[in-house]
């Protein structure tokens, strides 16, 4: 294993991500490529932008191969550019979602060590610039912030001089994807240029793409589930049509009917925002995928009977798409599993995992498994075991390769599609002076899927009120990540260990269920 974190296996060989756009520009380049609002931008007009921000990063870090280049952003046109635009140069891509505040991107800047940096100068009330410079975090190594409008032009440069570059990662690494797994701590998973290549255009196959579709990308493109939604379409020669649904699902409806989409992808969250919204479907918007949590039953068999086939789609940060379904599956399978294995992917079952209910922790391998976390050799050795990455879900695979879904080891929560770790929340809230133990834990919720409850013991003498707290926590931690409920508690549930009785807490928070978070 290498001083990085990498496992001890080589990336599959393949193609660079930039070669999707590459090639879609040569064949396709008069047609959209994205759409946002009334604006079309066609492939050759995102080559272009691309190749000016390229020149820009090249004129300040000569040599980029290997080192970091940060790109925030919601889905504008500006965040797809900026991470071509570093692939351009042999960057490595490091998106981060607009919805991240100053205590994540306090650890993964810190982390990343970005040689570059690309924003747009603010999203909703929230300016980049101050948010990164209240996380305090010396960026030693940063030799250029290039701010863009949501177009990917530059509108300001800040030129931070020469200084020593951080060590390079080898090359067949091409992104950085942030997750704070179970720890609580953000940690960078190593993602290979021919895993993004390779699950684009396996995607882009199984849903049957063609470059006269029309696909509405409502997913964060900097999230694993949303880039390689957006490269299969690139990989097609598709036009994305770029839309934020974090407020209401009816700007991506007018999206969706004024580009004409035929392909809608999101979370169980997201559409069953969409048949709320739309009883009657969306006219022409016949297929997609599903993914980010498991569909509630009876989800996928009422956009059926509107006329969309949505697949299950199952993925995670460290392994992009492992298994979904196929358009042809019969209703049964696409009702119950997760799906087939996409090609080149093993799964096993590990009976000796503690499974409620059966089954075992789902381990799988594959070309698009990443080789490890950035700089995190304990925690890379941790999830892997002879070559097979441990997901942390419980199930199971029938005889006809189907994967079914069953439960969770790690402490996970699904809020609106996004994976929520209750440590780092936690770890957040015990940054408040007068919080002496905190645990959070998921509970259903009829709009996001499942929400954020937190219990939390004040310390000694403290007057700590649930809306001090979350006044504290607004503005400083993604607000999917915000309790929608904190009760003030004595003491903590505690198991012999002493560690929190999680279910103990999961059964008072569902109790208790109120629907919608504070946003």
């Amino acid at each position: 294993m290498g001083d990085n974190g990498r496992a001890s296996r080589p990336g599959a060989p393949g193609r660079s991500i930039d070669s999707l756009l590459l090639g879609a520009t040569d064949s396709h380049g008069d047609r959209p490529a994205l759409a946002l609002g009334e604006l079309n931008v066609t492939y050759d007009e995102l080559a272009a932008t691309v190749e000016r921000l390229a020149e820009r990063l090249g004129e300040n870090v000569p040599d980029l191969a290997g080192q970091r280049v940060v790109v925030i952003g919601p889905n504008v046109p500006a965040l797809v550019a900026g991470m071509f635009a570093a692939w351009r140069r042999g960057g490595v891509a490091v998106p981060l979602s607009a919805r991240l505040r100053e205590y994540e991107l306090t650890g993964i800047l810190g982390d990343a060590e970005p040689v570059a940096l690309i924003t747009v100068p603010s999203y909703r009330e929230y300016s980049f610039a101050d948010l990164i410079r209240r996380t305090g975090v010396d960026l030693d190594g940063l030799r250029v912030a290039l701010v863009v409008d949501e177009m990917g032009e530059v509108v300001d440069e800040l030129r931070t001089g020469d200084k020593p570059e951080p060590e390079p990662l080898a090359d067949e690494i091409g992104a950085l994807l942030y997750t704070s797994g179970t720890t609580g701590k953000p940690k960078g998973a190593l993602v290979q240029h021919a895993r993004e290549a390779g699950a684009a255009e396996a995607l882009a196959d199984i849903l049957e793409l063609t470059a006269d579709d029309a696909c509405a990308q409502v997913i964060p493109i900097a999230h694993a589930f949303g880039l390689s939604c957006l490269l299969a379409s690139f990989s097609a020669g598709a036009r994305v049509i770029l839309a934020d649904s974090s407020v209401s699902v009816r700007p991506l409806l007018e999206a969706v009917r004024n580009h004409r989409a035929t392909v809608l992808h999101g979370s169980p969250a997201l559409f069953i925002s969409v048949l709320k919204a739309a009883p009657g479907g969306v006219p022409g918007a016949r297929r997609g995928f599903v993914g980010g949590a498991g569909s509630p039953p009876g989800l996928l068999e009422q956009l059926d009977g509107v006329g969309m086939r949505i697949l299950n789609l199952y993925g995670m940060t460290e392994i992009a798409a492992a298994a979904c379904c196929r358009l042809d599956d019969p209703p049964t399978v696409r009702y119950t599993t997760a799906g087939r294995p996409l090609p080149g992917f093993d799964w096993h079952v590990e009976t000796s995992r503690e499974a409620r209910g059966g089954g075992g922790e789902l381990w799988v391998r594959g070309p698009w498994v990443t080789p490890g976390y950035f700089r995190r050799p304990e925690e890379t050795a941790e999830a892997f075991v002879d070559g097979w990455f441990r997901t942390g879900d419980i199930g199971d695979v029938d005889d006809e390769g189907h994967v079914r879904i069953t439960g969770r080891l790690k402490e996970v929560v699904h809020v609106a599609g996004f994976s929520v770790f209750p440590a780092e929340v936690e770890a957040f809230l015990l940054t408040h002076p007068d919080v002496a133990q905190a645990a959070v834990v998921g509970a259903p919720d009829e709009r996001f899927g499942e929400a954020l409850q937190a219990f939390v013991v004040p310390r000694g003498g403290a007057e700590l009120t649930p809306a001090a707290l979350l006044q504290f926590a607004r503005g400083k931690i993604a607000d999917y990540k915000l309790p929608y409920r904190v009760r003030i508690v004595a003491e903590l549930p505690l198991l012999a260990s002493g560690k929190p009785d999680r279910v103990s807490l999961r059964a008072s928070a569902a109790q208790t269920v109120e629907t919608g978070a504070p946003r």
